[in-house]
């Protein structure tokens, strides 16, 4: 099984890990980038692991970081359609597709 982001998902992505490059260090951007590649693979192993939500999808903490990923299996991929921010607005991907 595969993993692969929305392009909402890669936005937000590049975003969390430029604000921690900016904002705290390179070496903390870098290990949030590997985190979220650590998760996304385990997920194409155990891809029940996430919480369910609505629509099919499921949600998974990212360690020690402020952030989930939202994701459903489809045909045998992993989607993710966002790398949710704790900080944000409650929710605010569930209108998005799944």
């Amino acid at each position: 099984m595969n993993w692969q982001l929305t392009p909402e998902a890669e936005a937000e992505l590049t975003e969390a890990v430029r604000f921690y490059a900016t904002n705290v260090s390179a070496k903390v951007a870098r290990n949030f980038l590997l985190q979220v590649e650590q998760k996304a693979e385990l997920l194409t192993e155990f891809p029940a692991l996430g919480t369910p939500t609505t629509n099919g999808r499921r949600l998974l903490p990212i360690g020690r970081y402020p952030y989930s990923i939202l994701y459903r299996v489809d045909e045998g991929v992993v989607r993710i359609s966002a790398i949710a921010a704790h900080a944000r607005r409650p929710r605010y991907w569930q209108t998005r597709q799944p």
